[in-house]
């Protein structure tokens, strides 16, 4: 009864709401009602006024065909004149709605209704699913039906005549596997339906299921160098007549005559012209299809496959059972494989058009270029060499170095075993040469790191190698475009030594030896870089590269920097350097990401066929980069036009709020660095800072003196008097994070995360109780402060007082060095908790604008906010932190008879005031004198306005930097969508020229080269015409 009541005023409802938008319908209303004297609310009246025109809606209630369906039809009246319409017409309107109300009772609807919405549910009233909402589920319901046709196929199903639709006097007894459809037919028939498909797989009735057979049982025979349906009068069967063809849906062996005739073509011949590839040149009795090997091509470049999971594929689906399995092939497949991979990379890199065809083929000839990179006398402009010096920066070639060590080889075969066909035509460098030129090198030592300890370099002359030939794979990648780059791979011998390294790089540089401006990005380029140019004397002449004429910079790549000393992330950071727009210097990451699954079948590979299979899968990946290219390029130019304003307008926000002058001289300071690097570097600080860590190095290193001399006063063996302040601030640090943890926790914490709190509480409490063991040697007066029970009797573990020098009462003594030594350690501590609360400011604007401009959604901003709360979290206990320290260098203070200079710049500490960004969350860049005590203090400098300048001078080099990269990826974008182009273009016509290049044995084959050229120069023109089409819109942007 409820859910009927809920109905009824639902209803009812409906009808008011679609009465409120039509005048017509109010009057209707008015007479029903009237006519059943039911005081009803009258709907507003809404007017439509449409120009000099108005319309009239007329609703009409009606019953369904359906019993207890109610339908509305609704009629439209057009009126010139509303007054004349009021005037003449009303009348006419009302007397009919009246007419209407004699012949439709109101009431009876109601009625209707009810019984209705009687005799359903409430869920019947919401939109009932439909099939397409739960298509398994559907599916489901009908899986029967799925199964009985699945079994039904196993018999003749409705194919049960006795004769053959061709009218022979054969019973149809024989259907294919690969054709459609399932129809019987005689054996004639099937024979003459596979004339052009005979690799198909046939079933045979036997009288109680279907059995295989195959076409050459039935008597089919494939001539070669005939046409079909001819016979050679000179047949020349295989040996033994058991010629083997893999094709995609198995292994068949079928019955092959080659033409005997006069003019025969050589055998080899006859099968490629059908389209079947040759195992041997010699006598062939293997041969896979051109389908099969293309289909297993591409399946390995998407899902990595290797030969033999494909080759079992194939045996499997000729026979599932082991019963009937064909003879090897595997090896065959192998070969044929690695010939049809040379072949097409030949043909596609238009060598088979060149007058000295395979023998005339350059180094790196057979690579699919970067069409977006520079590439001279291609796809730059006539007048790039001069262009001016704020221009030259977009015919920049930007290169990235790595090294990936899953791609290893095992120390199986030898070259002279396993030799590769490309000799150097693609991706791999020439390999005589290579390992000549190591070979002559082997006793060069590597330089060590003198940056962070990078493992690649000082670990790279005891790398493990046991058992491998190679140890891992180095590459010299597009940086911009994550292209491979020709005659830029090689392996590594023993980790990422600099001699590989360099010989990748020159080998590299020799397609791009005439660009003048170079972007090198490497992750431990700190290093490489030193002695480049020195060991360049010891490479061949033809490597070396005029570097003094060039402008060659050096970067990390950004995921790689923060690891670096700070000096290296000012200095080698693609977010300062001019010319590079928001290149990250991280491409060849991104290409291990997608050859890495190959690893598990080249490390047993061959060194020759591990090469030839990595230029294949290289080749690939750089053609589907060409043809992702248009959206590529799009999406990051609409990304980069908001970016740019946004940065843009924060700079001059920024600008606004500072002093001119002091503004134009960090301007010169910085385009004076950009210039030359040599000069000091904008970017970094020049106020010093004292930190926990550096004040802990030179207690350690006094201490190390002491010990020399013999005037250590150490009362303990293992820790020393420093070592045990600084331990002791390190568990009020335990102690602080514990008790947040501990309120973040809650009430209703679940049972794990209970307990993983009570095991930090209990090893906590175990630490500070050997802690204060120790401390008694060194502090005996905090016996009388601290019972002995008090450690573990203290309920709440961060509530213990740990008694260090500060909190010891002035009455009781204490050792002057224990006050000396927390007085700088509190000090490093304070500096430490305000570096800290700035870096979690800066994060916190940056993720709140974030969230701002980007995050949509209840689900996103959940997390955003989490996110958010967070960091807030953070600052909280910096903020605890900083204070605890101040408190204590107050207490100290007194004791040791400090002035009141530290004052100036350890402040008290107002959370909700003092700990605010420097940036407010406007984006707007905040002033001098608004600016928090935070940013004005930087360690032990108590100059807090110049402090406050070095803060922002850094901060405002940082603002422009990031508004100049934005704009130069701008310019750099529209640069490679120019040279995409052209360099199209220049494809096309060089393909025009390919076509009456070289002179061919026969006309078809001078055809087929034309043809093909054809072909090529047209594919180009249209990827052209659909870029250009894709970058319109963008670019309308752009100049707008």
């Amino acid at each position: 009864m409820a859910k009927n009541n809920k109905h009824h005023t639902e209803l009812a409802r409906y009808r008011q709401e679609f009465y409120a938008h039509n005048r017509a319908a109010r009057r209707l209303a008015n007479d029903i009602y009237a006519h059943k004297r039911a005081a009803h609310r009258l709907a507003n009246e809404i007017s439509q006024d449409h120009h000099n025109d108005q319309q009239h809606r007329h609703a009409s209630f009606e019953l369904g065909s359906m019993a207890g369906h109610l339908s509305v039809s609704t009629a439209y009246y057009a009126l010139s004149d509303p007054s004349e319409r009021h005037r003449e017409e009303g009348d006419a309107v009302d007397d009919s709605h009246n007419d209407l109300m004699d012949e439709f009772d109101f009431s009876d609807i109601q009625t209707i209704a009810d019984d209705y919405l009687g005799e359903i549910s409430e869920e019947t009233i919401r939109r009932k699913r439909a099939g397409g909402d739960d298509p398994l589920g559907a599916w489901q319901s009908d899986v029967e039906i799925f199964l009985e046709e699945f079994i039904r196929l196993e018999g003749r199903g409705s194919h049960t005549q006795d004769s053959c639709f061709c009218g022979s006097n054969e019973p149809p007894l024989y259907r294919c596997k690969d054709c459609h459809g399932a129809e019987l037919v005689c054996r004639q028939c099937i024979l003459h339906i596979h004339q052009r498909q005979p690799y198909h797989r046939i079933e045979y009735w036997n009288s109680h299921f279907f059995q295989m057979t195959s076409l050459k049982s039935l008597g089919l025979r494939i001539q070669l160098g005939h046409r079909l349906g001819l016979r050679c009068s000179k047949p020349t069967p295989v040996s033994a007549d058991d010629f083997v063809v893999i094709d995609v849906n198995g292994v068949h062996t079928v019955g092959l005559d080659f033409c005997g005739c006069e003019t025969a073509e050589l055998q080899v011949t006859q099968l490629l012209q059908v389209r079947l590839f040759p195992a041997t040149t010699a006598k062939p009795k293997t041969a896979a299809t051109f389908q099969a090997l293309e289909y297993f091509q591409i399946l390995s470049f998407e899902s990595k496959a290797s030969a033999l999971e494909f080759y079992h594929t194939v045996v499997r689906l000729t026979d599932n059972t082991g019963v009937h399995i064909p003879k090897d092939r595997y090896e065959s497949l192998l070969r044929m494989m690695r010939e049809w991979w040379f072949l097409k990379q030949i043909k596609r890199s238009g060598q088979g058009h060149h007058p000295g065809t395979i023998a005339a083929t350059q180094p790196g000839a057979c690579v699919v270029m970067c069409p977006a990179c520079p590439h001279p006398g291609k796809n730059l402009p006539d007048d790039w060499a001069s262009a001016p010096p704020e221009s030259k920066f977009l015919y920049a070639l930007f290169l990235a170095i790595d090294a990936n060590f899953r791609l290893t080889r095992r120390n199986v075969s030898l070259d002279a075993v396993d030799p590769g066909l490309n000799h150097g035509y693609a991706f791999f460098v020439e390999k005589t040469a290579y390992k000549n030129f190591l070979k002559s090198h082997e006793r060069t030592v590597q330089e060590r790191s003198t940056c962070s300890s990078h493992n690649a370099v000082n670990l790279a002359d005891t790398k493990a190698s046991h058992g491998l030939a190679a140890t891992g794979t180095g590459t010299i990648d597009c940086a911009r475009h994550n292209f491979k780059r020709p005659n830029s791979v090689s392996d590594l011998q023993k980790g990422e030594r600099y001699i590989n390294m360099d010989y990748m790089f020159f080998s590299s540089m020799q397609s791009a030896s005439t660009l003048q401006v170079i972007n090198i990005s490497y992750d431990i380029a700190c290093q490489w870089s030193k002695n480049l140019w020195t060991c360049m004397s010891a490479f061949p002449q033809q490597y070396h590269l005029d570097h003094n004429a060039k402008a060659i910079t050096f970067l990390v790549p950004k995921f790689h920097l923060p690891v670096h000393v700070l000096s290296c992330q000012t200095t080698y950071s693609f977010n300062f350097i001019k010319g590079v727009g928001r290149t990250d210097g991280e491409a060849p990451e991104r290409g291990w990401a997608d050859i890495n699954p190959v690893a598990t079948s080249t490390c047993k590979m061959g060194p020759g066929s591990r090469r030839d299979t990595l230029d294949d899968h290289f080749n690939d990946w750089n053609w589907k980069k060409v043809c992702l290219m248009g959206k590529t390029l799009a999406r990051k130019l609409k990304a980069a036009f908001p970016e740019h304003l946004e940065h843009m307008r924060n700079l001059n926000d920024f600008e606004a709020a500072l002093d001119p002058s002091q503004l134009a001289c960090w301007k010169q300071d910085i385009e004076a660095w950009e210039s030359d690097r040599s000069k000091p570097n904008p970017f970094e600080l020049k106020v010093t800072t004292v930190s926990q860590a550096s004040v802990r190095l030179a207690l350690s290193k006094a201490e190390a003196d002491e010990l020399e001399r013999g005037t250590s006063m150490s009362l303990h063996d293992d820790i020393s008097p420093s070592m045990l302040i600084s331990s002791g601030l390190k568990l009020k640090d335990q102690q602080r994070r514990l008790q947040f943890e501990s309120k973040k926790l809650g009430q209703h914490a679940t049972d794990s995360q209970q307990s993983t709190l009570w095991q930090r509480i209990n090893s906590l409490r175990r630490c500070i109780d050997t802690w204060s063991h120790v401390q008694l040697l060194y502090m005996p007066c905090v016996s009388r402060l601290r019972s002995s029970d008090y450690i573990a009797t203290e309920p709440k573990v961060h509530s213990i007082n740990l008694l260090l020098p500060s909190a010891i009462p002035s009455g009781l003594p204490c050792e002057e060095r224990l006050l000396d030594y927390e007085w700088d350690l509190r000090e490093a501590q304070a500096n430490d908790a305000l570096h800290d609360i700035r870096h979690v400011l800066n994060m916190k604007y940056h993720l709140y604008k974030r969230k701002d401009t980007f995050v949509q959604g209840q689900r996103a901003n959940t997390r955003a906010t989490g996110i958010l709360n967070n960091v807030d979290n953070q600052i909280d206990a910096l903020a605890a932190k900083y204070n605890a320290a101040r408190n204590a260098l107050v207490k100290l203070a007194s004791r040791l008879q400090k002035d009141d200079d530290w004052k100036l710049t350890f402040k008290p500490l107002n959370r909700a005031k003092d700990a605010i960004p420097l940036r407010q969350d406007d984006g707007s860049t905040i002033g001098q004198q608004t600016v928090s005590w935070i940013w004005k203090t930087h360690g032990v400098s108590t100059n807090t306005e110049y402090g406050l300048q070095d803060s922002l001078r850094v901060e405002w080099c940082r603002a422009r930097a990031r508004a100049h990269r934005w704009e130069e990826e701008i310019q750099l974008l529209r640069e490679e969508m120019r040279r995409v182009l052209a360099f199209f273009e220049w494809q096309a016509v060089w393909w025009d020229a390919q076509s009456s290049r070289r002179t061919f044995r026969s006309p078809e084959a001078a055809e087929g080269g034309a043809a093909y050229a054809c072909c090529q120069a047209s594919l180009r023109r249209s990827m052209a015409s659909h870029f250009r089409s894709m970058w319109e819109k963008s670019l309308k942007m752009m100049r707008s």
